[in-house]
């Protein structure tokens, strides 16, 4: 038989015009998503394919996928084959938007998932957002890409979401997405879509039947007629609907039967076309079926039961006929365009015609070939690898074993499960319950969907069906119930529904006989129910009985979750407690490979080391491990804890870069650490002097969290108070951190930033004593003293109170325990702390005010901060002390000096070598370590010819006289 098909498209010049826009648009950076949809056989296809030809044509590259038909769509399909297939022949990718987003996108690259991703990776979000990247690298050589997903109305939830997320994001970039569906009223597909057009993120192309002009030049084109009989051109106008794909089904079976024939050029009628073509296409596609040889249609049929995209490695097992014998039997069927091959693989060449050579087979005939073929695929592939789960559970429903097609959904459901593609897992599970009625045989499926809503946030479904799946289960059969009633208590504590999780935790705790170490098990987790009760002693005592059980039967992962409470509950009261608890989880976690368990006790461990110290190096490392797992969320919030350590040690440009990174991802990803990102670049532009900035961070995370506590107080208390400190606006500053702070004290949470402390120095310097000691007493009974910062600057004010009690020695003791404890990353601090205790030591007749105000001066001014550097100048004017030099700046270098190249700073050290100052008294003179000034010295000497300090001086004296 003669194939008829047209090899161009015909009729849609108007939707190819827009497709093509859209493209050229791409091209210049300014990417869309465009859904084509229309009825079957309508040319959606050949639509895309046409979209895809333009794209190569213009340098772009062209990734395609397509979902297909079935009672259980595969998990991430139709985006998997397109990745897959983009990748196939390539080299290796390396692309630095691609760090820490390969493990993400091992659910559609097999070999870039780790052996223990994190569990983030379940989003669809952070797929999108590794995906758009990916994309982005595959372009990079061209003009951008094309991204092709046909049939999305077969697609799976998980691949709609992801699919969602891209039209969200593609406008800035090199990227069309072109989707294709059936118009149903009804459907998730459909249903994205609408949403997707409702704000203006999607263009909808819908196709019609061609025009009867267009009919009878595409029957003219696949013949490569100048003209065909007028009756073949009515007849196919009035039968085919203007649809191409059965304009060419029709016009084949007219020149397979005969009727239409090709003589001297011309071709020309033989009868009449009513009378011999099929009158509808099931007719047409059997008619062909019967006009193969036996042997061709039982391979054919035995095809069509395995599904529109035949798994080709199938069916010499199920026919019994050698694999080359069955290829050529095939080969007739491609001849009558039943059947396409592409690349080695056979495709029924529309969903259409499959269906009909399905619908030729008597339900008897067709179960018995499902039986068949679901037998084969067990006998070549017991462990149903791939997307052949999904197959046999197909076969087996086709096949009329209704529980045994169950029972493989529920395997399909849990690697969904394991996979992160939850909404698939619960559409498969729901789909298997249907199939089953027996309780005992539902079993499996309510225990495998409790699971589901437990883990998808749909708590009160989990326990609804959990409490159901109790009363059906024998008490036997001990392990399952005792681990359905722990999976119930963990629903329990993820809602914070702490007495349920007890009640469910208390009937584990009664089946500890029937499975070892049970009792530890639910130890570890009452632990934590104590934890989110503030029943700390109880969480420590369960954590620690636990832990012991755990490391006596070499639990490792248990270990690891009681050391977790165990720090946890230490770090309320003991910071080395908690320091010893974490470096206790991160040994076990790296000695048995654990890697989440490991990038947990790095994060615990920064925490802690933030806490104590304000260094972000432990923080650092935890972030580099959580980009290898994967684990982007976390590295979001890790880089928000970056930034908030460095904007306390007030490395604004390092602090904003952090924070930066944290607001990308946050506003990628979609995470709830958007705000408090916000706020901490505010910090960052308050310290640089840029109020504008600031002014805006914060109106945009107010915008987002309007009625989030410890985000208003932060903005209050920690950066709008820390630009009126510069400003040397203390009234003000002491006025927006009480505002804070009362925001603060209202919160759950217990953050606590360096203003809690500062702005009760603030209050022991400038306002009422009573209220300083009170507020002061208040703060040492929170949590806010974890914080070493903030129990340092309390110190001062302690110091401050003493002296304007009189005790002036108690006083100087008290300042320099805070001094010693404040450590060197916080330098600001320190100095701040000392220009505040010096103006109340000066008042109050204590401790070496001038000094401390000499030493800050230096610093504040070197550190760009002048008005605070002025406000220590005014104070040693105030107290008749000689006043520091203000900083010179490079063009205030004397000319002689400048040809020398003597910097600013060795002009500083030079003016202050006349004054016969000692390197230790320059280095505190000028907030410079001895050994920096001594480099100095060294280098004047050279610059100058100078032997000796003295001939130095001597040659300062002469520039200056």
């Amino acid at each position: 038989m003669r194939q008829v098909l047209c090899p161009v498209l015909v009729g849609r010049d108007a939707e190819v015009d827009v497709l093509h826009a859209g493209l050229r648009a791409a091209a210049d950076g300014h990417g869309g998503a465009f859904f084509v949809m229309g009825e079957p056989g309508v040319g959606k296809s050949r639509l895309a394919r046409e979209a895809a030809r333009l794209a190569r044509s213009s340098g772009l590259t062209v990734l395609s996928g397509r979902s297909v038909a079935g009672g259980v769509p595969p998990a991430l399909r139709p985006l998997a084959e397109a990745v897959l297939g983009a990748l196939r022949g390539r080299g290796e990718i390396d692309a630095g938007d691609l760090h820490g987003f390969r493990p993400v996108l091992g659910r559609l690259v097999p070999q870039w998932l780790p052996a223990d991703p994190a569990p983030e990776t379940a989003s669809p979000v952070l797929l999108g957002e590794g995906l758009l990247r990916l994309i982005r690298a595959l372009g990079g050589g061209g003009r951008g890409c094309l991204l092709v997903l046909e049939d999305l109305h077969w697609a799976d939830a998980e691949s709609l979401a992801v699919l969602e997320y891209l039209a969200d994001n593609v406008a800035d970039e090199r990227t069309v997405c072109l989707g294709t569906l059936r118009p149903e009223s009804a459907g998730a597909g459909r249903e994205l879509v609408d949403r997707l057009v409702d704000r203006r993120a999607a263009t909808v192309i819908e196709l019609g039947g061609l025009p009867a002009a267009a009919v009878a030049e595409l029957a003219r084109t696949a013949l490569a007629a100048a003209a065909l009989p007028a009756e073949v051109t009515e007849f196919l106008v009035e039968r085919a609907d203007g649809l191409p794909f059965l304009v060419e089904e029709l016009l084949a079976g007219l020149v397979g039967a005969g009727v239409l024939v090709e003589r001297d050029g011309c071709w020309v009628m033989t009868g009449r076309p009513g009378g011999g073509p099929p009158r509808s296409f099931a007719d047409g596609v059997r008619r062909r079926v019967a006009g193969l040889a036996t042997p061709a249609g039982e391979v054919l049929r035995a095809a069509a039961v395995l599904g529109r995209e035949v798994d080709w490695s199938l069916l010499p097992a199920l026919t019994g006929r050698p694999a080359a014998e069955v290829a050529a039997l095939l080969r007739p069927a491609v001849a009558a365009q039943l059947v396409t091959a592409d690349g080695g693989a056979f495709r029924f060449r529309h969903a259409l015609t499959r269906d009909a050579v399905l619908a030729d087979l008597l339900p008897p005939e067709r179960a018995t070939l499902a039986a068949q073929a679901l037998a084969t695929l067990l006998r070549i592939d017991p462990e149903l690898t791939g997307f052949r789960c999904e197959l046999a559970a197909e076969l087996a429903e086709a096949a009329g074993d209704r529980p045994r097609a169950a029972e493989l959904l529920v395997e399909v459901g849990r690697r969904a499960v394991a996979a992160g593609a939850l909404a698939s897992a619960e559409a498969t599970l729901r789909r298997a319950g249907e199939l089953v009625d027996d309780p005992t045989t539902r079993i499996p499926v309510d225990d495998a969907l409790t699971e589901v809503f437990a883990l998808t946030g749909q708590v009160d479904l989990a326990l609804d069906l959990g409490q159901r799946l109790l009363a059906r289960l024998d008490v036997r059969s001990g392990p399952r119930v005792a681990a359905l009633h722990l999976r119930l208590a963990r629903a329990g504590v993820a809602a914070g529904r702490w007495p349920l999780a007890v009640e469910h935790l208390a009937a584990a705790r009664g089946l500890a006989g029937v499975e070892p170490h049970l009792a530890a098990r639910v130890d570890a987790l009452e632990a934590q129910v104590a934890l989110g009760q503030g029943r700390l002693d109880d969480a420590g005592r369960l954590a620690a009985t636990a832990l012991a059980v755990a490391e006596r039967a070499g639990l490792a992962e248990l270990a690891c979750e009681a050391l977790e409470v165990v720090g946890r509950v230490a770090r309320q009261r003991d910071l080395r407690g908690a320091e010893a608890a974490f470096a206790r989880e991160l040994a076990v976690a790296t000695a048995h490979g654990l890697r989440l368990w490991r990038l947990r006790a790095l994060h615990e461990l920064g925490t802690v080391a933030q806490l104590r110290t304000e260094s972000v190096d432990e923080l650092l490392a935890a972030r580099g491990l959580a980009v290898e797992v994967g684990a982007l969320a976390l590295v979001a919030t890790l880089d928000l804890q970056i930034a908030a350590g460095l904007v306390k040690q007030f490395r604004a440009d390092e602090g904003l870069a952090a924070a930066s990174r944290s607001v990308d991802a946050s506003r990628s990803l979609r995470l709830a650490t958007l705000p408090m990102a916000l706020v901490q670049a505010a910090a960052a532009h308050a310290q640089r002097g840029r109020a504008d900035e600031m002014a805006a961070c914060l109106a945009e995370a107010s915008a987002l969290a309007p009625d989030d506590l410890d985000v208003r107080g932060s903005a209050w208390g920690h950066c709008r108070a820390t630009a009126s400190l510069l400003a040397e606006d203390r009234g003000r500053a002491l006025a927006e951190m009480t505002t804070g702070a009362r925001l603060l004290r209202s919160s759950p949470a217990t953050v606590a930033p360096p203003f809690l402390g500062l702005r009760i120095l603030l209050l022991a310097v400038d306002g009422d004593a009573a209220t300083a000691r009170m507020e002061a007493d208040t703060a040492r009974a929170s949590a806010a003293i974890r914080h070493q910062l903030v129990a340092s600057l309390l110190g001062y004010a302690e110091a401050v109170l003493l002296g304007r009690s009189g005790h002036a020695a108690r006083a100087e003791t008290a300042f320099h325990a805070a001094d010693a404890e404040m450590g060197p990353l916080v330098e600001w601090h320190r100095q701040y702390a000392r220009r505040l205790a010096a103006e109340a030591a000066l008042a109050d007749g204590w401790g070496a005010p001038v000094r401390w105000l000499r030493e800050a001066a230096a610093f504040f001014a070197a550190a760009g901060h002048g008005n605070v550097a002025a406000g220590c100048r005014a104070l040693l004017r105030g107290a008749g002390a000689p006043v520091p030099r203000t900083a010179r700046t490079a063009g205030a270098v004397p000319a002689d000096l400048r040809a020398l190249g003597v910097t600013a700073r060795e002009a500083d050290v030079l003016a202050l070598v006349v004054e016969g100052l000692t390197n230790r008294e320059l280095a505190a003179r000028l907030h410079l370590s001895p050994r920096t000034v001594e480099k100095h010295v060294a280098s004047l000497l050279a610059k100058t010819g100078s032997r000796r300090r003295a001939q130095l001086a001597g040659y300062s004296a002469r520039l200056s006289g």
